[in-house]
């Protein structure tokens, strides 16, 4: 783990996932977090008067303009504060749309992973409302934090799987090796309430050892109809740190449809979800 970006909007939720940041650059090997902030100005906003019929003039956006790039030096003094004194700090301000900026500084910058709260339903957060569009058009792993949640080192992580997925399951391998940073123990879930497994469960303990060796891992099964509150469930009664959701169309979160997805991470209000790719 080397860059870590963080879009940003300075709000509690986005406050929160820098503070969540900050903290696990003291367990991590993390040398540079970027902040980025959009500005980004539609032609519409730039040629139509305002709700109060006011024009907004060449002044007005340059006035917002600073007072973003004030507001970013404050948040960078408070993560340099929070930080390990050896993390690099960097803040950017893009006038393109979230995404594109996002996609910007990834090509430009090449981060391991990408950070952004995560408060569906909470208060009004410009991150926040394109949460699933961001994971989902990331390059780069994203871990959403909730709303609220203090960094705790991951010991054990969740990941919930089916038969479908499980060749998917080798790309954990990548996640704990010396340069990275995880390598808790895995409780494998597979959320099945049609008991598809059952007589194949020795064929699936085998296929899952086989392709995470490298860690301690243990199955475990559900029989909830509900998807999202199976694994949400679980992951509350085993003290979980960190829900880990598989890249593919076989994943959790993947397959689920886009209100399903709301309703998992409005719902998860204790649990970091790290989307893999």
């Amino acid at each position: 783990m080397k860059t870590i970006l963080i879009p940003v909007d300075f709000s509690d939720t986005s406050n929160n996932a820098v503070k969540y940041a900050a903290d696990m650059g003291c367990d991590m090997p993390v040398k540079k977090i970027i902040l980025l902030k959009s500005y980004y100005t539609s032609v519409y906003e730039q040629i139509l008067p305002s709700p109060d019929f006011l024009q907004l003039s060449a002044d007005d956006f340059e006035n917002e303009r600073n007072k973003i790039e004030e507001q970013l030096v404050d948040l960078r003094r408070k993560l340099n504060n929070r930080c390990h004194e050896n993390i690099e700090i960097e803040t950017v301000i893009s006038t393109e749309p979230i995404i594109r900026a996002i996609h910007d500084v990834i090509d430009d910058q090449q981060p391991d992973l990408m950070i952004v709260g995560g408060d569906i339903g909470g208060e009004f957060s410009m991150i926040g409302e394109q949460i699933i569009e961001i994971a989902k058009s990331s390059p780069v792993k994203v871990l959403i934090i909730p709303a609220n949640t203090s960094y705790q080192k991951i010991e054990e992580a969740l990941v919930p799987c089916d038969f479908e997925a499980v060749a998917r399951l080798g790309i954990l391998k990548g996640l704990n090796t010396s340069h990275s940073w995880l390598n808790p123990k895995l409780m494998i879930l597979y959320v099945d309430p049609k008991n598809k497994h059952i007589g194949r469960e020795a064929e699936f303990e085998a296929s899952v050892k086989q392709l995470v060796n490298c860690y301690e891992c243990k199955l475990h099964y559900s029989d909830d109809k509900n998807i999202v509150r199976g694994i949400l469930n679980f992951a509350v009664e085993q003290h979980v740190q960190l829900i880990i959701a598989l890249p593919g169309k076989h994943s959790f979160f993947y397959n689920l449809t886009h209100s399903s997805i709301t309703e998992a991470l409005s719902l998860n209000a204790r649990h970091p979800v790290l989307i893999l790719k």
